[in-house]
């Protein structure tokens, strides 16, 4: 069966590399994932290399009506309603659906501390303006173990996308309709539900700075009236400080340059930071609280 692809973001890029076979032709853009456009410029380099034509989103815009477009388009992290093609369009969602459908499915499942990740394949429907809703071809779970790096859940939800793929491209398997009455919706984010509270736990800090990093720019404080982001944290054994609610987000500590942050519960061990420019931060003073 040919297909095609339309891929973007880090989740686009695994997909392409984990394909054991060749699209006719991939579509993409940059997501904005990065600053540094990452993905996307590898997204070009794999097509390059494997000899595969590749068209920019506005490009593909203008003559997808003068090219063939073959039996399945299969669509990974893309952000625009595709009104066109319907019927060859397979949309691959990580959630196990009707959970989650929107927004950023696998970071809610991950702030959540889900038992699972999922992932659906489906075929959208024409003229509905319901996110995630349509036909379905496969849904899939699996159970995770915390903690988890955004990561290396990407990474498992993209091997369950490939495991889907496998079976439509040998498969002639026909979309189902499921039930979407108990359907739940996972919203969007912006930059405020990135900042830390550092009156939490610190196991439940930790796990949202490895909800929130790579591909991503990680989880964000504010050090020196300057927002930084926290790309690494360890947990440190326990230290009882007296009038502890007072306190939250100073340093206790350092070592080698590692911040020992004061938590609501626990204290948390900061590895790696980095400013707004993407500039290593060096901690050095122990007077310094993060808010």
């Amino acid at each position: 069966m040919k297909f095609a692809v339309f891929a973007t973001g880090y989740k686009g890029y695994k997909f392409l590399e984990g394909l054991s076979k060749t699209p006719s032709f991939v579509v993409s853009y940059d997501n904005k994932e990065r600053k540094d456009a990452l993905h996307y410029n590898k997204i070009i380099d794999w097509c390059k290399e494997k000899n595969i034509i590749l068209y920019n989103k506005k490009e593909f815009s203008t003559i997808q009506n003068k090219i063939s477009i073959p039996e399945k388009i299969l669509v990974i992290g893309w952000q625009y309603l595709i009104k066109q093609d319907l019927k060859k369009i397979i949309v691959f969602h990580d959630s196990y659906l009707p959970e989650r459908r929107g927004f950023a499915p696998t970071i809610s499942a991950l702030a959540e501390q889900s038992e699972y990740l999922g992932a659906t394949c489906f075929t959208p429907f024409k003229n509905c303006d319901e996110p995630d809703y349509g036909k379905v071809y496969y849904r899939k779970k699996r159970k995770i173990s915390y903690p988890i790096t955004l990561q290396q859940a990407f990474d498992q939800v993209i091997e369950l996308y490939l495991e889907m793929t496998n079976l439509i491209l040998e498969e002639n398997k026909k979309p189902e309709m499921i039930d979407f009455s108990n359907s739940t919706f996972s919203i969007w984010r912006d930059a405020e539900d990135s900042r830390i509270n550092w009156s939490e736990d610190s196991e439940k800090i930790q796990q949202k700075i490895f909800s929130l990093g790579f591909p991503y720019a990680g989880a964000t404080t504010s050090y020196d009236n300057n927002l930084i982001s926290i790309l690494g944290a360890e947990l440190i054994d326990e230290v009882n400080f007296v009038d502890r609610e007072n306190h939250y987000g100073k340093i206790w500590k350092l070592e080698d340059n590692c911040p020992y942050i004061l938590c609501g519960k626990g204290i948390l061990k900061i590895t790696k930071a980095v400013s707004s420019t993407g500039e290593v931060i060096i901690f050095n003073k122990i007077r310094k609280k993060l808010k």
